[in-house]
């Protein structure tokens, strides 16, 4: 059972990032159900074989978040109800998907097993990303037409792309300090999905990618993860491999939306408008998912165009569920950093919800679970290893 599971897990979560780019409620649907499914085996099995449940800090807050949106449904105090029943679900299939992962990587060689299958998962969208983009004009998969001239995977949204490699380019970086025979492989793994991101055009992605890298380098120096010398040559091959790679796909692009002199400007309008809506209600919110129905009545300009989301998902976070969701949030959030830093590998949660002050990447549920799939793997190997000891390696 333990062996199936993080199998099982992991193909949900893949499946619901290979088809994130659809339209229609059914692809969320069919990730909560499957992530109910594996939650509800498990509790089945530990029952039946009268095992024991581990409980991780992370657990309490995204507890809370789902009663406070269940509250808000009980007490009738959402703008739209729809809409906040299905922010329970997506919060609850990520609490569904953090237990699981819990649950089944707490052990070495099982916590490897789906970490490897994430990283090489990783890899192969980030080579059909690259290829997609210059080939398939538009369509998904080269099959599916979009609005777009260029696509990037499985992905509509470049913000969306870029979380996707923030999660998973440090799994790469660290494999090649480990795996020393193979280094090179994942250098350039590394360096394919560094491209990516280039060829996301999002500056926040490409900053942060290379915030992680910078971070990861001087964490690993400093704990003697890898002596002096060959981590100077890791630092040429992967930079040049990274470098040579975004030349390949073009970095002109990203590098003039730098020199944008108001790269915020929208951003700015409506970080303001949300914050005039979170001190109308701080304490209640507006119900969870409903920022796009109750903004228009405090929208600062018009352009034409719906505003779906704030490009803020903290700030979005505060209009729909008031102050004490956003605090949730913020524990959740801030949990994550200690465990990120002691691993190096899970770096990348706390660079997506960074990310998320200027964009809006855990509103896609595909995103959001293999966030929390993640964290679940870093609190499983809290569970598993003291704090003193080297930060775990793969195999």
């Amino acid at each position: 059972m333990n062996g199936r599971l993080p199998q099982a897990l992991a193909a949900v979560l893949f499946i619901a990032v290979l088809t994130c780019w659809s339209p229609g409620y059914w692809t969320a649907a069919a990730l909560q159900t499957g992530a109910f499914l594996l939650a509800g085996t498990w509790l089945i099995h530990a029952a039946v074989r009268r095992s024991h449940i581990h409980v991780a800090f992370g657990l309490f807050p995204l507890a809370g978040l789902i009663a406070c949106g269940t509250w808000q449904l009980a007490l009738h105090g959402t703008e739209v109800r729809m809409e906040t029943a299905k922010s329970v679900l997506y919060w609850a299939a990520n609490a569904a998907v953090f237990f699981v992962t819990l649950e089944t990587c707490g052990g070495t060689h099982m916590r490897n097993r789906f970490l490897r299958a994430v990283l090489w998962f990783g890899f192969g969208v980030s080579l059909i990303t690259i290829l997609q983009y210059f080939t398939s004009g538009g369509k998904i998969f080269w099959l599916f037409r979009t609005t777009q001239l260029r696509v990037l995977g499985p992905f509509l949204y470049t913000h969306q792309c870029a979380a996707f490699i923030e999660l998973v380019f440090p799994l790469a970086v660290y494999q090649s300090m480990i795996e020393r025979r193979h280094a090179t492989v994942y250098m350039a793994m590394a360096a394919s999905m560094f491209a990516v991101v280039i060829a996301a055009t999002s500056r926040a992605g490409a900053v942060l990618v290379a915030g992680e890298l910078v971070v990861i380098l001087i964490l690993a120096g400093s704990r003697g993860l890898v002596p002096a010398v060959n981590l100077g040559r890791m630092v040429v091959r992967v930079v040049a491999l990274c470098f040579v790679l975004a030349g390949v796909v073009g970095w002109q692009v990203t590098a003039d939306k730098f020199r944008d002199p108001e790269p915020f400007r929208l951003r700015r309008e409506l970080l303001v408008s949300s914050l005039t809506m979170i001190a109308e209600r701080p304490w209640s919110g507006f119900g969870l998912g409903t920022w796009p129905a109750a903004h228009p009545a405090y929208a600062r300009f018009d352009n034409g165009l719906t505003a779906n989301h704030a490009h803020n998902d903290w700030a979005e976070w505060a209009v729909e569920g008031g102050l004490p969701f956003f605090v949730l949030t913020v524990l959740l959030a801030g949990w994550t950093l200690r465990p990120a830093a002691d691993s190096l590998w899970g770096i990348g949660v706390p660079v997506v919800f960074v990310h998320s002050l200027v964009d809006y990447p855990l509103r896609e549920p595909a995103i959001a679970a293999l966030l929390f799939a993640i964290m679940g793997a870093l609190a499983a190997r809290g569970r598993g290893a003291s704090r003193e000891s080297l930060p775990y390696l793969f195999e």
